[in-house]
């Protein structure tokens, strides 16, 4: 008898046991699943597009072999600007922030063409500047401009002519707005300025959202400008 009740004993033990660690399992379970949701709400939800919100204008200078790259705000400047990838290295010339503590409107970034991971395809130089609002976080708001220096030379092009030029000269330059986020899709492009030479200038009051700007004359700029505001 007493074999017995002891027996009966275990098994209610072994079964309660079972039944703890199932809704434990249960509970692991639930909470995993919650867990892969709220993530996913995150996601969808937290996605963060280019923007040009409080930007005054951005101009790049494609040298022999650098980019010059100045950025104009319409109020002052208290965070940081970078070449992507640079973040957390934090050093010049592909990281800058204003010394001062209230800000500056202007700022002004310098790296050679082999420096900050410039992309190189034949003759075609590329990079993304970042400007993050604040010094630690990528938020809504944020800015990141895509730079390219191309110096492919048009086949109109006189060759004795190029081969007496000390220097080399971009033959065009390009401006274009893309999402600071490092894990969003590089097509996902918005305005973008062209130029057929080494300087170009982006200006947000006279971009549209997917449509390229290509400067030329006077008379090629002046015209699509009234275009645009008659249609405003």
């Amino acid at each position: 008898m007493f074999g017995q009740q002891n027996m009966l004993l275990i098994l209610l033990g072994c079964n309660l046991l079972l039944a703890i660690n199932a809704s434990g399992n249960t509970n692991k379970k639930q909470q995993q699943q919650n867990q892969e949701i709220w993530e996913q709400d995150l996601t969808d939800t937290f996605k963060i597009e280019g923007s040009d919100q409080g930007i005054q204008k951005v101009n790049l200078k494609c040298g022999a072999n650098s980019m010059n790259v100045m950025l104009e705000t319409e109020k002052p400047f208290t965070g940081v600007m970078y070449t992507r990838g640079s973040f957390y290295k934090q050093t010049a010339p592909c990281f800058m922030k204003p010394s001062a503590s209230q800000g500056t409107r202007q700022l002004e970034m310098s790296f050679q063409l082999d420096q900050c991971q410039t992309l190189k395809d034949g003759e075609l130089y590329s990079n993304i500047v970042v400007i993050q609002n604040d010094p630690e976080l990528i938020t809504p708001g944020d800015s990141a401009f895509s730079l390219e220096c191309d110096f492919r030379q048009p086949r109109s092009l006189d060759v004795e002519a190029t081969m007496q030029t000390r220097d080399r000269i971009a033959t065009k330059s390009k401006i274009t707005l893309t999402s600071p986020d490092p894990a969003a899709p590089t097509e996902n492009l918005h305005n973008s300025v062209v130029s057929n030479s080494d300087t170009v200038e982006y200006i947000p009051k006279f971009s549209k959202p997917n449509k390229t700007i290509n400067l030329g004359t006077v008379e090629e700029v002046i015209l699509p400008l009234a275009q645009q505001r008659d249609e405003l």
